[in-house]
């Protein structure tokens, strides 16, 4: 059945990425679909759950499928979904990512940023002081601090992709935690991050935050290593 619902998944695709199918027009029933495709409801609607996995359709209760419009939302919801099922194997690619990102997020804040913006950062990194020790607060507001830079960074579409990741990162956070030395460096870190932006050095905080992100990359690696 996977093999069966893989083939739809891909035409189905296909058609909404060339336009054939355009946004906001209803996918054909699922009967139409069954027929087309001569394969069981039960293919059909899990096709269907891949493409709402995906962002391109969003489902309507009582009317149907419909070719989703693009947007922010549906670009986070995509990525969201993603994330959560990347096995851990790839996941190191997720954090290259993140790296790429949010360097230039941070760059972008110091310049970007406003006051409003900035005093949420320094609560968040007031919240890390005092989480210190709490493994799941600790790391829920290290991820609430990297989500305030990058709203910090007016970019959009940079905001929507760290917000679909959140929940992994979280994970990852989490996973990633080590002795009383390593809160204090993770602190250290983000107070330079921070500092950086204050001061509207743009290629301070950029480096900042590189340097946070694979001094913690290079963390993860050994606690892999030696688990």
């Amino acid at each position: 059945m996977a093999h069966r619902s893989s083939e739809v998944v891909t035409e189905l695709e296909q058609e909404i990425l060339a336009g054939t199918l355009s946004p906001g027009e209803r996918l054909p029933s699922e009967e139409k679909l069954c027929e087309r495709f001569n394969v069981s409801r039960t293919v059909i609607r899990e096709a269907i759950q891949q493409l709402r996995g995906r962002g391109l359709l969003r489902t309507l209760k009582g009317s149907g499928s419909y070719i989703a419009d693009p947007s922010l939302e549906t670009l986070g919801s995509a990525l969201e979904t993603y994330s959560v099922l990347t096995p851990d194997t790839s996941f190191l690619d997720l954090i290259d990512l993140r790296i790429l990102i949010e360097s230039e997020c941070a760059k972008l804040a110091a310049t970007h940023a406003g006051e409003k913006v900035i005093n949420e950062m320094k609560a968040t990194l007031d919240e890390m002081e005092n989480a210190r020790g709490d493994r799941e607060t600790f790391s829920r507001t290290d991820i609430a601090f990297h989500l305030a830079v990058a709203k910090g960074s007016k970019n959009s579409l940079y905001a929507t992709i760290l917000a679909g990741l959140e929940r992994r990162c979280i994970d990852y956070a989490n996973v990633n935690r080590g002795s009383e030395d390593w809160y204090s460096g993770v602190i250290d870190r983000h107070r330079a991050i921070l500092s950086a932006i204050v001061d509207g050095d743009p290629e301070a905080a950029s480096d900042a935050m590189h340097r946070h992100l694979v001094l913690s990359r290079r963390h993860y690696v050994d606690k892999q290593d030696g688990a």
